[in-house]
Order: C-alpha cells, then sequence, then structure tokens
C-alpha cells in the first residue's frame, strides 16, 4: 500500500490486511539480493520459519547433512552447504522458483538467509516500516560482529512496543531515535566499552541501515505520494537527527581507521534537500527511488545486504561473480590476448549493452575457454605534418573529438595545433601567444579549455571554440592550409612571494600581456592538471620544478591556493591517524595529476617520489563564505608516498568512466631507465613493469589505452611499444618516427629518432597517436585479424 499521508497518522494496513496476516503471504526466499517475484512462491510463519521447507531439524538428506562425502570422488573442497545455497540463489534469481523450493525441501530446509534478515526483508518490502526497531537491528547477522548492544537492547526491551502497531511512522522513528540517542549516550559516556574496532563498525553499520530505512521512507513520501509538507518534517526532525548523531559516530571511528566513506551524513542531508527542493530535476532520484515504490524498496533491500554476513545471506549474483572470476583467469592465462569485453575491468549497466552485443560475446560455460590465437596489430592510418619542430605532447580533448598538439618551434606563433578528429584531423584552430616552446596541454573537462605550459614562466588558458583570425600557412607545409588563429582568454604565472598565510601569496598576473617582470624571476611551468567534478569546477592544479604548485580559479581569474607552506603530513601510530605540518622543503614538481573522483593530487618530484596528497576536503565552488581565510588557514594532507628512487618522466592515469572502477587507484610512471613501471597509489604497491623501450636522456610520455587494458610508450629509437597491462608482455612495436622527414619545403635541419609522447582517445579505444622529434604525428588503429 502506498506510503501515504494516512501513514504518518494513522496505523498502516498491507493490502487491506494486518500486516501478521500478510506476513504469511511471504516466500521464504525474500528479496534480499534482489529475488525478483518469486517473494509470492512461498511463505513463512509468524516467527518468520519457512512452511514450505519446514525445520531443516526434522529433514536429515545424507547428501547435504553429510559433509565429509566427495562430490564425484574428488577431495571435498567445498562445503555442500553452501553449494547448496549458491544453487538456490541462482535459480530464485533465474526465475526457476518451482525448482529452487524443490531443492530447498529436498536439502532439508536449507535457506539462503537467515530468520531475521526473512523479517527485515519482507517488512520493507510491504512498506512496514513502523516494525523496523533497534531491537530488531541488533538481531541482524552483520559482518562486524559485536555484543556491544546486547545489554543495552534487553534493557530497553519492551518500551514502547505495545503502542507499535497503532503508532505512525513518524511517531515510531521518533520513538527509535531517542532510543538510539540514548544507548549511544550510554556508550559513548564510556568509551571503554569500545574495546574493539569491530564494535566501531558494528554500531555504524546498525545505524546507517537505520538512515537508510528513513531515507526510503523520506524518498516514498516526497517522490511517490508527493507530500512534501510531510517530507520536510520528516527531514527535519527525524533524518537530520539520525545524520547527526551519524557523523559523531563516524568523527569517533576516525580516531580508529582511516577508510573513505562514500556514503555520509553531509551527502545525505545535501542529496536529500535538493530531491525536496527539485524532485524533478535532481539526477540521483532514480538511483535512490526510480519512481517506484517496488524499486525503491528492492534498492533498499539490495543496499541492506551489503552489511549482513554472507554465510546469513547469499550475495546478489554471487554464483554469476564466481564465473566471472574464472573466466577472467581463463583469460589471464593467454598472454596474447586482448581482451575486446567493455565489462572486464568495470562495472557496466546491463542497460548499456544491447541485446545484438549480448549475443555476440557469450561466453561458453560447458568448456575452458580456447586460446585467442587472434592477436591485435596496429595500424598506421595517418600522418599529420602541419607542426613544424619536434612534437613534445600531445593530447586528446575528453570527449575524443579534438587531438592538441604542441611543438618545440622557436620560429613561428603556431606552437599549438588543433586537430578536428571528427573532421579527419583537419586543422581546427592555431593557438596563438607562446613565445618558448610549449612543454605541457591539458584539457578541461568539457573539451572547451586548454592550459599550456611553455618553457618560460607564463601560463595561457584557450576556449578553442572562440573566434580568432584567419590565416594561411603555405611555408614549410607539404600541404597549405588555413586555419583561425585565436589569443588566450586569460594568462598568468605564479608570483614570487612566498609568504605562508597571507593573501597576496593567492594571487595572479591575469590577462597579462607583458609577462611576468623579467627581474622577479617568476616560478616555471611545467605540469598542469583539472579538476574534474562540478565541486571544482573551472579549477586546475599547476606544478613547478622551481618548487611550487598553486591551485588556479578560472572564474574568479587568479590562484586560490599554493602549495608550499599550506602541507601537512598524516601519520599512523598503531589505530590512531595524527597529522602534523610537514617539515619537509617542498619538492621539484616535473609532473602531477588529481584523480578524476578530484580526491587526491598526485606530484613526480625530481627526488624520485611520487607524492598523494588528500584534497576531498579541498572548499567547492560557492560552497562558503569568506573564502579567502578559508583557504588561508587550510592544510593539505600529503597521506602517502611512493619511493621509486628513480629518476621519471612523466605520469598517467587510467581513463575510466565510474570513479569506482578498481582500475581507479592505479598511477603509470615512466622512468629514464627504459622501464615502465604500473602502481597502486592508494595501497602504495608496485603492481607491475614494463621493459623494451630506449630511454636514457629525454622525456618521454606513455599512457594507457584500448580500455585501459593496453600500456603504450614511446622510445629513443624512434618505436612505439605497447604491452599487456596485466601481463608485461610486449604485443606489438611500431616503427613510428624516424630521423628522415619528407618535405621539399623544410629547411635542411637534423631530426633526431626520438617517439616523444603516445596518447590514447578515451572515446575511441581503438584510436591513438604518436609524436617525434621528426616533427610527424602519427594517428594509429587497433585492428583484429
Amino acid at each position: 500500500m502506498p506510503l501515504s499521508q494516512d501513514l504518518i497518522e494513522t496505523p498502516m494496513p498491507i493490502n487491506g490486511k494486518p500486516s501478521s496476516e500478510t506476513s504469511k503471504k511471504r516466500r521464504t526466499r525474500s528479496s534480499v539480493s534482489s529475488r525478483g517475484d518469486a517473494t509470492k512462491m512461498a511463505s513463512t510463519n509468524n516467527n518468520g520459519t519457512s512452511l514450505v521447507s519446514g525445520n531443516s531439524n526434522n529433514h536429515n538428506n545424507d547428501g547435504i547433512n553429510n559433509r565429509s562425502q566427495d562430490i564425484d570422488g574428488t577431495p571435498a573442497m567445498f562445503d555442500k552447504t553452501q553449494l547448496t545455497k549458491i544453487l538456490l540463489n541462482s535459480l530464485f534469481e533465474l526465475g526457476y522458483t518451482s525448482s529452487a523450493m524443490a531443492l530447498q525441501e529436498e536439502s532439508g530446509g536449507i535457506q539462503v538467509e537467515s530468520t531475521v534478515v526473512q523479517k527485515l526483508s519482507n517488512l520493507i518490502t510491504c512498506g512496514n516500516y513502523q516494525e523496523i526497531d533497534l531491537e530488531l537491528l541488533s538481531q541482524l547477522p552483520l559482518k562486524f560482529k559485536s555484543t556491544v548492544l546486547k545489554d543495552y537492547v534487553k534493557q530497553t526491551n519492551g518500551v514502547g512496543n505495545n503502542v507499535l502497531r497503532t503508532a505512525s511512522i513518524m511517531e515510531h522513528m521518533e520513538r527509535q531515535l531517542k532510543k538510539i540517542e540514548s544507548v549511544f549516550e550510554t556508550i559513548f559516556d564510556n568509551i571503554d566499552i569500545l574495546a574493539k574496532q569491530e564494535d566501531i563498525y558494528y554500531l555504524r553499520s546498525v545505524l546507517e541501515i537505520m538512515v537508510l530505512v528513513n531515507r526510503q521512507i523520506f524518498l516514498e513520501l516526497v517522490l511517490i505520494e508527493r507530500d512534501l509538507t510531510s517530507g520536510v518534517l520528516f527531514l527535519r526532525h527525524i533524518l537530520r537527527n539520525f545524520a547527526q548523531l551519524w557523523d559523531r559516530l563516524l568523527s569517533m571511528e576516525n580516531n580508529y581507521v582511516k577508510e573513505e566513506n562514500q556514503f555520509s551524513p553531509e551527502g545525505l542531508l545535501k542529496e536529500m534537500s535538493i530531491i525536496l527542493t527539485s524532485p524533478e530535476s535532481t539526477a540521483s532520484t532514480s538511483a535512490l527511488c526510480q519512481r517506484s515504490r517496488h524499486k525503491g524498496r528492492q534498492n533498499l533491500i539490495d543496499e541492506i545486504s551489503d552489511y549482513i554476513n554472507p554465510d546469513d545471506l547469499v550475495p546478489k549474483g554471487r554464483l554469476i561473480s564466481l564465473l566471472k572470476q574464472a573466466v577472467k583467469y581463463q583469460r589471464s592465462q593467454n598472454i596474447l590476448n586482448i581482451v575486446d569485453d567493455d565489462d572486464d575491468d568495470e562495472e557496466i549497466d546491463d542497460s548499456e549493452i544491447d541485446s545484438a552485443h549480448q549475443k555476440t560475446h557469450k561466453v561458453n560455460l560447458l568448456q575452458d575457454l580456447a586460446t585467442n590465437v587472434q592477436q591485435v596489430k596496429f595500424k598506421e592510418v595517418m600522418t599529420l605534418e602541419q607542426n613544424l619542430d619536434e612534437i613534445w605532447y600531445l593530447q586528446f580533448s575528453p570527449d575524443g573529438n579534438y587531438l592538441a598538439s604542441a611543438s618545440a618551434d622557436d620560429k613561428n606563433d603556431r606552437k599549438i595545433i588543433i586537430y578536428d578528429v571528427r573532421n579527419n584531423f583537419e586543422v581546427y584552430k592555431i593557438l596563438g601567444g607562446n613565445d618558448q616552446c610549449i612543454l605541457y596541454l591539458s584539457f578541461s573537462p568539457d573539451g572547451k579549455y586548454i592550459v599550456s605550459c611553455p618553457f618560460n614562466q607564463l601560463a595561457n588558458i584557450y576556449d578553442i571554440h572562440a573566434e580568432g583570425e584567419m590565416v594561411e600557412v603555405t611555408e614549410n607545409v607539404s600541404e597549405p592550409f588555413a586555419a583561425q588563429l585565436i589569443n588566450p582568454i586569460d594568462s598568468f604565472y605564479i608570483p614570487t612571494n612566498n609568504i605562508p598565510g597571507s593573501s597576496s601569496e593567492h594571487s595572479s598576473s591575469s590577462n597579462s600581456s607583458s609577462g611576468p617582470n623579467n627581474s622577479s624571476n617568476p616560478p616555471r611551468i611545467w605540469c598542469c592538471d583539472w579538476f574534474h567534478t562540478s565541486d571544482q569546477s573551472g579549477r586546475f592544479a599547476i606544478g613547478s620544478p622551481d618548487r611550487d604548485v598553486v591551485i588556479y580559479d578560472m572564474q574568479r581569474k587568479s590562484i586560490i591556493f599554493r602549495m608550499p607552506g599550506s602541507v601537512s603530513v598524516a601519520s599512523y601510530t598503531g589505530d590512531f591517524s595524527v597529522t602534523q605540518p610537514s617539515t619537509e622543503e617542498f619538492p621539484r614538481v616535473h609532473d602531477l595529476k588529481i584523480s578524476y573522483d578530484d580526491k587526491y593530487l598526485l606530484l613526480m618530484t625530481h627526488h624520485g617520489n611520487i607524492d598523494v596528497y588528500d584534497v576531498s576536503d579541498f572548499p567547492k565552488i560557492g560552497s562558503y563564505e569568506g573564502i579567502e581565510l578559508l583557504l588561508d588557514k587550510y592544510e593539505m594532507p600529503r597521506i602517502g608516498r611512493l619511493d621509486i628512487r628513480k629518476k621519471m618522466t612523466c605520469i598517467s592515469l587510467p581513463q575510466i568512466r565510474n570513479i569506482n572502477s578498481p582500475l581507479a587507484p592505479l598511477v603509470l610512471v615512466s622512468l629514464q631507465s627504459s622501464e615502465l613501471q604500473l602502481w597502486n597509489f592508494k595501497e602504495n604497491f608496485l603492481i607491475q613493469k614494463f621493459y623494451g623501450q630506449k630511454q636514457e636522456q629525454f622525456i618521454l610520455r606513455s599512457c594507457f589505452g584500448y580500455n585501459n587494458h593496453l600500456i603504450a610508450s614511446g622510445s629513443e629509437d624512434g618505436k612505439i611499444y605497447i604491452w599487456n597491462r596485466v601481463g608485461g608482455n610486449i604485443v606489438g612495436v611500431l616503427a613510428g618516427h624516424g630521423a628522415e622527414r619528407h618535405s621539399s619545403n623544410r629547411d635542411l635541419k637534423k631530426f633526431e629518432k626520438n617517439c616523444n609522447v603516445v596518447t590514447w582517445s578515451p572515446a575511441d579505444k581503438g584510436l591513438f597517436a604518436s609524436g617525434g622529434d621528426d616533427g610527424l604525428i602519427k594517428i594509429w588503429r587497433v585492428v583484429r585479424e
């Protein structure tokens, strides 16, 4: 029955019947893990015991209970009860409800979830939220076991239980809030009770489950019932107070453990407030409630299932997960195989895969995977000759529509060329205003802006779609071309003053046409990367080999933060985290990257280290009044350091679509010792090394490619080397850039053989580009025989 205004003021029946009668009609296999319509096929009694399979003690099936018996004569590696649970779970998920019930009965009453889990699932599915209380949640078999609530629940047992069936949801949740606050206050006052980390994890799990339940109630009020008045009251009196209690518990937990927390009190209240004020335009609404009471409640059950011990609830899709692991392992044994499936490393929504794709990518489960002898090959499809000198940098725009190149040309003001990828790589724009060679380029996340880092101290920002003066290029090119020459929309340099805490420290020279004062010698600018999320829109970080890193804000047209003197170091003593100001001299920075979730800033230093900083708490766009004061007091904590101990030339991050991807913590490091290394920067360990290319003197830039299955790098022998990311083996060596350049109009010049940079399209997994000292850009494609 819908959650309506009547639920706030009167008792809630289920389909016109008391909840106890309705609960008898629920099947044994509840929908805790997306069990679907099978909920109508079995039933439980008032105690939650299966009426179909009966008590497991009354059924003694030798095939299940005799656990020493082997399967097919092989040693008993697997527990038969667990195997049966997985089979039952899979049958229910596939829709074979009758078969699942028959197996359940034949197995002696084995169930895939415990009685208390069934009860909670049924209450949620029926909307009986007024029967969900602290006592019930304390009985759940959670992943983290603790008895810390046991005595307190006994003390409060029975209080208010006589009115539960007649209480409104609002009154019931207010009563539960007071009860939980009372219990938690007692625990907080006796901190010695929380002797183990598991106790804090346990309390957090219980509280978060209650928060999730109340969030669903709020969503049904606002999105289904359109009862905004009740929604406001519920958010103000229930959800907000639960969030405050939750936040207090988390702050207490942080003294013990360091952990990323995607689901947070601040995020919850922000999201609920947005839904309340703009229910039609909230992007996350579909994920939370999907405009359907049934889907919203099922989503809630799935979220709660993540807290349950797998021994008491088979995880959703467990058999499929095991099969995927087996397939992935078999594929990994074939070093020549480069997987074409997009979902090999990242989770893909089923809705994104059409039926035709599914039909052509079926895996044969009835036999082991055959060795794939169809190796990938690499084909040169085009050569771009518009640049006049060595290519030092290449980058595709995030949408894959444009390719930007930077050259070492010191004679002409066309060092940066933007190519239109969709229009056969025609020259789209020429970026002027650069007197020095360009070391680095960085596209904004929307692909509209680009920052150039020249050999001097002045950084330029361009709008690549701005109108400019049409120019014709006829000299020193094999084919004349015409394009618009555009100038920067903003320019700045890093000021020389370095007074920690001073507001002048965060100043800049904006729209400066004259550049920096030569006598002041501002820090050089060698690298740049943008923040990616809307909370930090229009901001990017600039790194300098002169011991400086700043954050620039395009909207404010100024440097808003300067790292030297404003960083701290996080250290861990036992279970406790301590942050203290850094006493080290700030390093020389040669490259930097910001993670796609805007939580981490990686600095590649001249000293052989990669320093990892936590920027998740960096002040957001428009989130504070008096942001200057806040930024002056802000300290950026260094939370990790990769000790490479070799001279590095660049770092690269994988191209990911999902910030929760298992590939998100990876960083690729190019070393000036003819070696590449793949690290996990969050856990601080080396994953793989790649050898074969020559790199001894120059800066060469590498990248991830082909949906991150490949690693590509240039080489001082002019070739492009490509490796399998997982196996580390070479899958291709391409003769890309030689010493000769054929151009009748070109002045005689001796070219080196270096291939300086390889970059991969983030939108077209088979497309990549390389640039070398021959001044040419080669466009390549991955092909399958």
